[in-house]
């Protein structure tokens, strides 16, 4: 790809200025590190479409990376910008969206596939994926082959992922796996619905919204507890597996209310619904409100 030469950057300083962009353009991309893009990110949320798409590999090697950080500032500013700009499905040819959204969904699909943690107290690491997962149904069309590969997989890391989110659907109260908020460690249970990055009025894409209104349902829950059950026997795993099961069996109903709730949170700007079951089914009871 062709360095792109005529770039306009931030002329009050206070963001990156032509002369920061084209230092990024013309500097080694595997030398470039997060804090070199700090202000950046910061000034593409107003443009820089043919820089952006040139700096775009080290960028998103540098994803991969902050993925695994607590409350990472690089991975919000990131998706932020994406988010903003619809930079992935709007400015990348069809040969680079390809090759983008397949490092993205295998970068993040081990990401979620590093946890091991199936009892979590206090704010965690195990907290910061599920705001990218929900970031990326914003900026990509790809989470059907994310979804799908991780659903579909036998390893143990992406079994425990998966119970750490459907206990937030199974169990309003009561998380058996993340304890409550507390004001000495924070925690509680994520929000999925919540995007990790603010200030932007964007949504889940439509597609990703159809897949999932297919993809996630009481029957295909049960499903999947069953096989992680039998796949991992003997273990915490399988015990927590068949524990949600006996809470399905009485509480399909409530599962169903709350799979529909967020798919309506998914497709509404981010914030809107607030961060609780509650607060959510009172937005969707008063839309306009």
């Amino acid at each position: 790809m062709p360095r792109p030469t005529n770039v306009q950057g931030d002329s009050w300083g206070i963001d990156a200025t032509t002369g920061d962009i084209l230092r990024l353009i013309e500097a080694d991309p595997d030398s470039l590190k997060p804090e070199d893009f700090s202000g950046y990110l910061g000034y593409c949320t107003t443009g820089g479409d043919d820089d952006l798409r040139f700096l775009f590999p080290p960028l998103l090697r540098i994803w991969a990376s902050a993925l695994y950080e607590r409350d990472s500032w690089f991975t919000q500013y990131f998706h932020e910008e994406v988010c903003r700009t619809d930079f992935v499905e709007r400015a990348l040819s069809p040969t680079l969206k390809e090759a983008a959204c397949a490092f993205m969904v295998r970068a993040l699909s081990e990401r979620i596939g590093s946890e091991e943690a199936l009892s979590v107290n206090g704010v965690s690491t195990s907290h910061d994926w599920f705001g990218c997962l929900a970031s990326f149904g914003v900026f990509t069309t790809a989470m059907p082959a994310l979804w799908s590969g991780i659903w579909e997989s036998e390893q143990r890391g992406h079994a425990v992922a998966l119970l750490q989110y459907l206990s937030c659907l199974i169990y309003e109260d009561s998380n058996p796996i993340f304890a409550p908020w507390t004001c000495n460690k924070g925690g509680g249970s994520p929000v999925l619905w919540r995007f990790d990055s603010v200030g932007f009025n964007e949504a889940w894409k439509q597609e990703n919204v159809a897949y999932l209104t297919t993809a996630l349902t009481t029957e295909r829950i049960s499903d999947w507890l069953v096989r992680a059950s039998a796949l991992h026997q003997g273990s915490k795993i399988a015990e927590l597996a068949n524990s949600f099961l006996d809470e399905l069996a009485t509480g399909a109903r409530a599962v169903d209310e709350r799979i529909g709730l967020l798919l309506i949170a998914l497709q509404t700007p981010s914030g809107v619904g607030g961060f609780t079951w509650d607060t959510l089914r009172a937005a969707a009871a008063n839309p306009k409100g």
